[in-house]
């Protein structure tokens, strides 16, 4: 090793020594060298690939005795995947970690707490999405605000003027009126149907909008069988066509021209061209921020992907040491201008690489961040709240019934 590295080795050695604050934990070599061989698990795209492989290859020729095995999963099943190896045993040393699952982690002490050190220099709000009973459990390495998704296009083939997107709820309903075809094959709004992270965000910020929660604020009790929870499932049954049908969900619908409208985050803005290269940004298709009801509280969804080490990681040191390397201030900027992956380093509003109207949407946005319920039963949640979403959605129950099933479902996970 250089004698560079060697020092940069060292000098992080007093901040993860202390990592994990368990006595019978392995510690760090005295020489502050990390050695032995990372499990890594991440979920992948095309995009980041450009930026974490080159990063793993300059990594292991830097620190000679650390070798890195990736592991790359579909993001739809990485926590179901997670999950497994948990119960069996047999985590990865590393791995991505939805901010929303770490209180269902660290209750049942699957995580490596990280040192405080290391949550330095990073926004807090990410990184209080990454804590748990005032403990962080990972470092933020995607942080995001939704966004509405509009295509100019078809505002206007509607006779809707595409530079004035719909800045409330209820504007949002009266376009989609005036975008949706007779036969309903062409629809306004389109819901992320069926998939529970994106329902309970767009829950969320129907819910909250109209001055109601999902959960009660201690997190003890369901209350979504009220005015406001019912008011937000009707709202969200009105919107859409759940008939419509395409393996990527809303995605695709949206990037065929079917659906005029989705809500999504920034990492759609790579994803949508992929899609439909005649996708066009600006030109083809925009972004606004989030709409909210003319007499509620403005609601903007939010989530932080971050790495995190398993509590039966024999190598925490070289675990921490890694991510470390992965999360410099010089890496956020790559990473967002490569793979549209904003890390939120303490001055995010200032990085290049991403549509600047995007990054100032964020930035405008960032006082309304809501990370929805922080709840050890959050898969629970999640499903119970898509199973809601979905009912009424394709016409199976009323909002009521369904409410009132989402907190039946809840008082037994509770």
């Amino acid at each position: 090793m250089s004698r560079r590295s060697l020092l940069a080795a060292a000098a992080l050695t007093p901040v993860l020594a202390a990592c994990g604050g368990r006595e019978d934990r392995p510690q760090a070599p005295a020489d502050g060298v990390p050695r032995g061989d990372l499990s890594v698990w991440l979920h992948q795209t095309r995009a980041y690939d450009a930026v974490f492989t080159p990063l793993v290859e300059k990594y292991t020729r830097e620190f000679r005795e650390v070798g890195v095995k990736p592991l790359f999963i579909p993001v739809a099943q990485l926590d179901t995947k997670l999950l497994t190896a948990f119960t069996g045993g047999s985590p990865p040393d590393v791995f991505r970690v939805g901010g929303w699952t770490i209180p269902g982690h660290a209750r049942k002490g699957r995580l490596a707490p990280a040192d405080q050190s290391l949550s330095s220099g990073f926004d807090k709000t990410a990184i209080d999405s990454l804590t748990y009973e005032g403990q962080v459990y990972g470092v933020p390495t995607d942080y995001t605000l939704c966004y509405l998704y509009y295509r100019r296009d078809r505002f206007a083939e509607a006779g809707l003027d595409p530079d004035r997107p719909p800045t409330t709820w209820e504007e949002v309903a009266d376009y989609s009126k005036r975008l949706t075809s007779a036969d309903g094959k062409k629809v306004g709004l389109q819901w992320i149907l069926g998939n529970p992270q994106w329902t309970v965000m767009q829950l969320l910020a129907l819910v909250k909008g109209k001055g109601g929660t999902i959960l009660s604020p201690d997190g003890g009790k369901a209350t979504m069988a009220t005015d406001a929870g019912v008011e937000a499932l009707r709202f969200y049954a009105g919107l859409g066509n759940a008939k419509l049908s395409n393996p990527l969900s809303a995605f695709g619908l949206f990037a065929s021209g079917e659906a005029a409208m989705i809500v999504s985050g920034l990492f759609a803005m790579d994803l949508l061209p992929t899609l439909n290269k005649k996708l066009e940004f600006g030109k083809v298709y925009d972004i606004a921020p989030m709409p909210r009801f003319g007499a509620g509280p403005a609601v903007v969804p939010a989530y932080t992907w971050g790495w995190a080490v398993a509590e039966k990681s024999e190598i925490p040191h070289t675990a921490w040491h890694f991510i470390d390397y992965l999360q410099r201030p010089d890496v956020a900027a790559e990473q967002l201008r490569e793979a549209g992956s904003l890390t939120p380093i303490t001055g995010w509003e200032k990085l290049e690489g991403a549509d600047q109207k995007a990054i100032e949407i964020m930035a405008a946005s960032a006082p309304d961040a809501d990370f929805g319920p922080r709840t050890p039963v959050w898969a629970e949640m999640a499903k119970a709240l898509t199973d809601a979403g979905d009912a009424v959605a394709h016409g199976k129950k009323t909002p009521e019934q369904a409410a009132q099933d989402f907190d039946q479902a809840m008082r037994l996970a509770l």
